[in-house]
Order: C-alpha cells, then sequence, then structure tokens
C-alpha cells in the first residue's frame, strides 16, 4: 500500500499517538465500573490510549482486589501492547465488590500511565453455564 493509501487509513502502521495528545490513560475497562452480575471467570479487559511498556505490567501495577486481597492472576499483553488481560486463577467470589486498582504503569515514552480504579460485582454464574 502506497503512504497516501496508509494515511487514508489512519496510517495504522505505528500504534504511537502524537506527542500532545496528553498523558497515557485507560481508555476502556471490561467489565465496566459499576458493573452487576458479572461471570464468575470473567477476565478483565484493559485498552490503552498508547502502547504500553511492557516492563511496568504487572501484578502490582494492576490488580484486582476481593475481601481477602488480591486475586491471583496472569497477564497477558497484545503484540500492538495498547491491550492487556488479567485472567484469575480461580473463581471470583460472587456478590462481593472486586475493585481494580493500575497504579504504576508507564508507556512506551516511559511516563506515567494514569491510575485508574474502578469495581464491578460477580454473580453465581460461570460463562459455561449460560445459556442453559
Amino acid at each position: 500500500m502506497s503512504d497516501t493509501g496508509a494515511a487514508a487509513l489512519g496510517n495504522r502502521r505505528s500504534p504511537q499517538r502524537p506527542a500532545d495528545s496528553g498523558p497515557t490513560r485507560i481508555t476502556r475497562i471490561d467489565p465496566a465500573d459499576g458493573a452487576d452480575g458479572v461471570f464468575r471467570d470473567a477476565c478483565v479487559m484493559v485498552r490503552l490510549s498508547a502502547p504500553a511498556d511492557p516492563t511496568t505490567l504487572s501484578l502490582s501495577t494492576f490488580r484486582v482486589e476481593d475481601r481477602d486481597g488480591a486475586v491471583p492472576a496472569r497477564l497477558r499483553l497484545s503484540p500492538d501492547r495498547l491491550v492487556f488481560i488479567w485472567m484469575a486463577d480461580r473463581l471470583l467470589v460472587p456478590g462481593v465488590a472486586h475493585i481494580v486498582h493500575s497504579d504504576g504503569l508507564r508507556d512506551a515514552r516511559g511516563q506515567a500511565v494514569a491510575p485508574h480504579r474502578s469495581r464491578f460485582i460477580p454473580c453465581d454464574l460461570i460463562s459455561t453455564d449460560w445459556p442453559p
């Protein structure tokens, strides 16, 4: 594809954003803040406004906590470093608020990613229970 054609498509060759677009932040998180009835085996999906520095993504910079503290989990980062997924190593506790914390992440330029905090509540079901 020519450079002109790439520009017409938004030049998707580089995930970098313009330098003047402000600090990197979480632009989407699922489950959303305040979600109720989340499956007990749900993952947390996060999208950033700029690529992450993979050396700063860890369970100390991104975690989900329930009434007993941090939920044991794993993290996976997409190849473009714009999306990461938190996957619990056990089922989430139903009916209990789970708090999502993000603090200490950095983007590929070394700049701090804005801290984030949200909450969701799992239901009694896991994804394979639905549809019945």
